[in-house]
């Protein structure tokens, strides 16, 4: 199907286009700022890898989620390091070095974390083929990401030219992919009930809540400096999609299935945290974003 063509290799073109947009912008001493301090690190990696996993998974039970809507509300919990957590630290006036560090570890650590944390936690006789996707996201994720730090690191002229196409190739890819989920579900037999269940149902709220509490986990994790704590928190409760999508793409095979619950994740969690990151920033000396 032409369309589902298009869907996967948008998703794909969206993960390149972004480690290696994160690959271009940086050096390797910016994803060594997190391991200066080691409890910092661990409480870190306690947050994202463990707590907000759980935290997932009791809410979901407590909204009773079941279904696609489960499968999809546990695989964004289970996924963390998002590839815009850095900007977020820098829209809330956090600490940049920090976040971009933070997020380039979670990525690499959630290779294993996340393949284990989904056996663990997803419901009885979910089938995932752990190694196929994760040997999908090694190429996806470390070899652009790789080869935009090479460039930055012998080429800093070029990575600099590079950068800004980029990254908005990243961004029309991802919007490819929300647009192409909504019309999936305007052009199903069932286009009003549809909706309903992407945008009606518990299931929003719950992402809200797992939202709200990956927020104040990271927050309180962070330490006593305010700028490492704002970008502890935005950085945990915006979670991977990219890695996400993968893996729905194996447990379901066609993605059109659970595409609409990831999608209302990424929609509620760019809005909650871009919010959130405005607040802090508005309250930081300088206010101007």
């Amino acid at each position: 199907m032409i369309s589902q063509t298009i869907l996967i290799v948008s998703i794909y073109l969206f993960i390149i286009t972004s480690m290696l947009f994160i690959g271009l912008g940086h050096t390797y001493r910016d994803f060594l700022v997190p391991f200066k301090d080691r409890k910092l690190l661990i409480l870190a990696l306690l947050v994202n890898l463990v707590l907000i996993p759980v935290a997932g998974y009791l809410i979901a039970t407590l909204f009773t989620l079941s279904g696609v809507m489960l499968v999809g509300f546990l695989l964004m919990t289970s996924a963390p390091g998002a590839s815009y957590g850095p900007r977020l630290a820098e829209v809330s006036g956090g600490d940049v070095p920090f976040a971009t560090g933070l997020m380039f570890l979670l990525c690499t650590v959630a290779l294993v974390s996340t393949p284990i944390t989904l056996i663990l936690l997803m419901p009885a006789g979910t089938a995932i083929s752990v190694w196929p996707v994760v040997r999908t996201l090694l190429i996806l994720m470390a070899l652009p990401m790789a080869v935009g730090l090479l460039v930055r690191a012998t080429k800093p002229e070029i990575a600099k030219k590079l950068s800004t196409p980029v990254v908005w190739a990243s961004y029309l890819m991802i919007l490819i992919v929300l647009v192409m989920a909504l019309l999936f579900r305007l052009l199903s037999p069932n286009p009003a009930g549809g909706l309903s269940d992407m945008f009606g149902t518990l299931g929003i709220a719950a992402i809200a809540a797992v939202v709200g509490v990956s927020i104040i986990l990271g927050y309180y994790a962070g330490g006593p400096a305010i700028s490492v704590r704002r970008s502890l928190a935005t950085g945990s409760a915006i979670r991977n999609a990219g890695m996400a999508l993968l893996f729905a793409t194996s447990i379901y095979g066609d993605v059109n299935q659970v595409l609409p619950v990831l999608v209302a994740f990424i929609i509620i969690q760019s809005l909650i945290v871009g919010l959130v990151a405005y607040r802090w920033r508005k309250r930081s000396p300088g206010g101007a974003v």
